[in-house]
């Protein structure tokens, strides 16, 4: 026995199926379509509050570093002139001073003076820079004691 189906039923459904497909595709891409300009537009005006906190943050980071690095500038202007003085010192060694007839105790003190000096220079981070400042204003003082 020979069926004489053509199909016709099956390609109906097959097209049909192939329609809702489509159809359900075309509702997504709409979807699609109305969404992302919506999260493009959520992420750009995120991205425009984080540049204007970047902002802020830049400014004030700009100010402490011009703040350090007056510091780190009046402390070595400092250190020079301590410096000045105490090669005098050494030069007439100590005499009429403190250190008197301690000239080994005078050499330490210097050396400690010119490396004090030569960190604030090499001191490029702001922790360092502080660290160096403090260093040399106490051995400033420290020396300021001996003159």
């Amino acid at each position: 026995m020979k069926q004489n189906n053509s199909g016709c039923a099956m390609i109906a459904v097959v097209i049909f199926l192939i329609g809702a497909i489509l159809w359900v595709v075309g509702i997504a891409l709409w979807l699609l379509a109305v969404a992302v300009p919506i999260v493009g537009l959520l992420y750009g005006g995120n991205f425009l509050v984080q540049a204007w906190a970047a902002r802020g943050v830049a400014q004030n980071s700009r100010a402490v570093d011009a703040e350090l690095e007056a510091l780190a500038r009046d402390a070595s202007f400092d250190l020079a002139e301590t410096i000045t003085r105490w090669d005098t010192l050494m030069l007439t060694k100590g005499i009429g001073t403190q250190l008197q007839g301690r000239e080994e105790q005078a050499a330490g003190i210097h050396r400690r003076l010119i490396a004090a000096h030569q960190s604030l220079h090499a001191a490029t981070t702001p922790r360092h820079r502080i660290e160096a400042v403090l260093h040399a204003d106490t051995l400033r003082a420290t020396a300021q004691s001996f003159l």
